[in-house]
């Protein structure tokens, strides 16, 4: 394999000021990159290189520029929940945290299936692992993978973040208020909440959720903004920015004959391939901050 050196910041017109991601990052040939993604199967798309991207089956990277990030990121410690491939572990170290933790849960069968899925010994998981370990050695990230379910983080073991992020997490999770107040735990500043978004629902002036929405049991719960706010709030966390409906990209691996009619037509409409971020605080740090000294 071909590599030469370059500078402390990664090359390429997407990755700006803020691109760091190892002390020393090895350029490495374009050609010999694209034929070791192609090998995997990738559920993100993420930019290696200029014009090098993991062929992916989801692009984020214009929802991540409409995110409501806190100003910096620089220095921060940050914690990644359902990494998968490593789009979001990535992209909180290109903005300059000091140390990411990207934690997933690499066996199938404590995933939250349904109980019909588990009967049929159906898994719904990737092997994204690998994906993730091959993104990271290219890009030359430090961001370090932990095996860990949400319902388990525990600031004894993984210490305490300035920023987590859950990107379309809450609604693979058979328990979102559990889940949300173990992220509380190890939360020390913001929490950035990613979510498909149900757009009829979204119209309607109460927090609401779609049970089993997509009607192919790979996700639990599928909620307007409102339902988003109000789970938030019960687990614990007020909120502090909404982001409007941000639209679904799909990525590379998503050919035109994919996208049939009937799918383009819902994408327009906006009946699907919606979401809506947000960022809140625990609870008890703003109560400690209005708390009179």
């Amino acid at each position: 394999m071909r590599r030469t050196r370059c500078s402390h910041h990664f090359y390429g017109s997407s990755f700006g000021a803020e691109g760091t991601y190892g002390s020393e990052v090895e350029r490495i040939d374009p050609d010999v990159a694209r034929r070791r993604l192609a090998e995997l199967d990738w559920w993100h798309t993420i930019e290696i290189a200029p014009g090098v991207v993991t062929p992916g089956g989801w692009d984020l990277r214009a929802s991540a520029a409409r995110l409501p990030w806190p100003p910096s990121l620089h220095g921060m410690r940050c914690l990644d929940i359902g990494t998968m491939d490593g789009f979001w572990a990535f992209e909180l170290e290109r903005r300059g945290a000091r140390e990411v933790i990207a934690s997933d849960v690499l066996d199938a069968t404590r995933l939250d299936h349904f109980v019909a899925d588990r009967l049929r010994g159906e898994q719904y998981r990737r092997n994204s692992e690998r994906n993730f370990e091959l993104a990271a050695e290219l890009l030359g990230s430090r961001v370090q993978l932990r095996d860990v379910s949400v319902y388990d983080l525990d600031p004894a073991e993984l210490g305490e973040f300035d920023v987590v992020m859950m990107g379309y997490v809450l609604q693979m999770l058979r328990d979102p208020l559990r889940a949300l107040e173990a992220v509380r735990r190890v939360c020390r500043g913001h929490l950035i909440l990613l979510e498909t978004v149900s757009r009829p629902l979204d119209v309607l002036p109460a927090p609401l959720a779609r049970l089993d929405a997509r009607r192919d049991g790979s996700e639990w719960f599928v909620f307007n903004r409102r339902g988003m706010r109000k789970v938030l709030r019960l687990a614990g966390w007020v909120v502090e920015e909404t982001t409007p409906l941000l639209h679904d990209r799909p990525g590379p691996a998503v050919g035109r004959r994919e996208l049939t009619l009937r799918r383009r037509a819902m994408l327009t409409c906006g009946l699907r391939g919606r979401s809506a971020a947000m960022r809140a605080r625990p609870l008890e740090e703003s109560l400690s901050r209005a708390q009179p000294r």
